[in-house]
């Protein structure tokens, strides 16, 4: 139906910057009636219901919602949603959506799209960061702050691989995949890099991310499909680009995603990057622990403030 339509375009569209497509989400629906203990253990919980409706299945679902959500909804026609946590398990997150119609809530969803999809992936980085940072590379953490004037938390099982004195790449080798974050900075003196991302991805990696054995085999960006936008991040202006890596020999590549922003107290301007090269296999997870890990970064007055 409509209703259904829009919530799976709202959750299940591809996500941007990854070479084959995968859903920011997997929805699955089931009958409120079938909800049993194994179903209710899912972390991510979509509880959705309109008053007009009088089915058995949304009589059911009414009785998740408190008689006191019900006398609102009647009341504020504007209130269509609210969440709680741990409803039926530890680590959960519910949200659930409402209206006094389907077109009603239809819109909302429409209008709130973003919202949305975005309560669902601050839960995801949330728990992502929990998991990733239970155990941590500490040492080479002391080891960025004390060459680099920089901090970042790096998880278990990451090593620097490559660093000079203005750059450093981190990276979790295993014989199947790999996932890496790289940062380059230098002093700010122009503002070309934020009118051409791509180009100053360019030629960071085009130096830097050179194999040592083969100098003429190096990273570099695919020209399609790139996602440049305005963000916030970590308090600062930045540009954000979501787009595909490849080797220059086009031998394999992956999925990446960047940051350029500037540290006023520094005066620097850094490009910080998450990738991943991981052949037949998702990258929906291992790109969302890549931004969890970025999202980690301080600097400047941030880093002393620590």
């Amino acid at each position: 139906d409509s209703l259904g339509a829009e919530l799976r375009r709202t959750l299940s569209e591809p996500v941007i910057g990854l070479p084959q497509d995968e859903p920011y989400f997997t929805i699955r629906q089931i009958n409120p009636r079938k909800l049993n203990d194994i179903l209710k253990a899912a972390k991510n919980m979509l509880f959705v219901t309109t008053l007009d409706q009088r089915s058995l299945q949304s009589t059911v679902m009414r009785k998740f919602m408190t008689d006191e959500s019900l006398e609102r909804i009647k009341k504020e026609p504007n209130l269509f949603r609210y969440s709680n946590k741990d409803a039926f398990a530890r680590g959960q997150e519910v949200l659930h959506l409402f209206g006094q119609t389907q077109n009603q809530l239809i819109t909302n969803i429409v209008e709130n799209r973003s919202s949305i999809k975005n309560f669902f992936m601050e839960a995801e980085k949330k728990r992502i960061s929990e998991e990733i940072f239970r155990k941590e590379e500490k040492n080479i953490t002391k080891i960025i702050e004390r060459d680099h004037q920089f901090s970042m938390k790096i998880p278990y099982g990451f090593d620097i691989a490559k660093q000079n004195k203005n750059f450093v790449w981190i990276r979790f080798l295993d014989p199947e995949y790999e996932k890496s974050v790289f940062v380059h900075y230098t002093d700010f003196t122009s503002k070309k890099p934020f009118d051409q991302p791509v180009e100053y991805r360019e030629s960071i990696t085009s130096v830097n991310m050179r194999d040592s054995q083969k100098p003429d085999l190096y990273m570099t960006t695919q020209k399609i499909n790139h996602q440049i936008k305005e963000v916030n991040f970590n308090g600062m202006y930045a540009k954000e680009t979501r787009g595909l890596w490849m080797f220059s020999d086009i031998s394999g590549g992956g999925a990446f995603v960047s940051y350029i922003f500037v540290d006023e107290s520094q005066k620097r301007i850094y490009y910080l990057e998450g990738y991943v090269y991981a052949p037949g296999k998702d990258k929906r997870q291992f790109m969302r622990e890549m931004e969890v890990v970025l999202s980690t970064f301080k600097s400047g007055e941030a880093l002393k403030a620590k």
